[in-house]
């Protein structure tokens, strides 16, 4: 059990380097290209929603619109 959690803590000594430059407030830790892709990452995240209701509200409206089923004369 000493051994694992000894692996354990030696992997989170060893990763968080890495996890403090991840980190997105960090901006002096990121290069142009990463904070891009935060901003990148947030517009998708803030746009979300709205193409989600976009979606059900353009779904109903075809539902609605659609023609009958019944038999053309």
């Amino acid at each position: 059990m000493r051994a694992i959690i000894a692996i354990f803590i030696g992997l989170a000594v060893e990763l968080s380097p890495r996890i403090a430059t991840a980190c997105p407030a960090c901006f002096a830790a990121s290069n142009a290209r990463t904070i891009s892709a935060y901003y990148a990452s947030t517009m998708l995240l803030s746009l979300m929603p709205f193409v989600a209701i976009g979606g059900v509200i353009v779904a109903a409206y075809l539902m609605r619109n659609r023609p009958p089923d019944g038999p053309a004369n």
